[in-house]
């Protein structure tokens, strides 16, 4: 009952200040969301890519591409979580999980899941990225959006 409450008044003060990131983060937000979403923002900044993990880090992430737009593009969702809201953030993010085994542990326990299968992809896209260069077929294009993380910056 305590956080249903907790829950019900945030997003009473949050209704004022929906558009306004930094003032929906110091309405409605702890210091620990505050940071995870300035580290989100400034990582893609930094062109540095994340692997996401869990709903309390999506919410941080839904602040996270307001305060720096376009910041999805560099990261990638570890794996789909139990928890309702999580499905709700991928998909306002546009994020497909690389695991969906609807995990609920926590402490990053999908992203380390998930971390040997984008581990492989890498090194599959690097290899062929590789025989693209060579002028063997089978590889793809090496047309790459701007500001899209390439196969060696994963």
């Amino acid at each position: 009952m305590r956080k249903t409450a907790a829950i019900r008044d945030a997003l009473r003060r949050a209704r004022k200040v929906l558009h306004d990131p930094i003032a929906l983060l110091r309405t409605a937000a702890g210091a620990d969301i505050a940071a995870q979403a300035g580290f989100l923002a400034q990582a893609a900044v930094r062109r540095t890519p994340v692997l996401l993990d869990g709903v309390v880090v999506g919410a941080a992430a839904l602040v996270a591409e307001e305060l720096a737009p376009g910041a999805r593009q560099w990261w990638l969702a570890g794996h789909r979580s139990a928890e309702p809201a999580a499905s709700l953030v991928l998909e306002h993010l546009d994020l497909e999980p690389v695991l969906d085994l609807r995990m609920r542990l926590g402490e990053g326990s999908g992203a380390l899941t998930a971390l040997p299968v984008v581990n492989a992809a890498v090194r599959l896209l690097a290899e062929m990225a590789t025989f693209d260069e060579a002028g063997v077929g089978g590889g793809p294009a090496a047309e790459e959006a701007v500001g899209q993380p390439s196969a060696a910056q994963l």
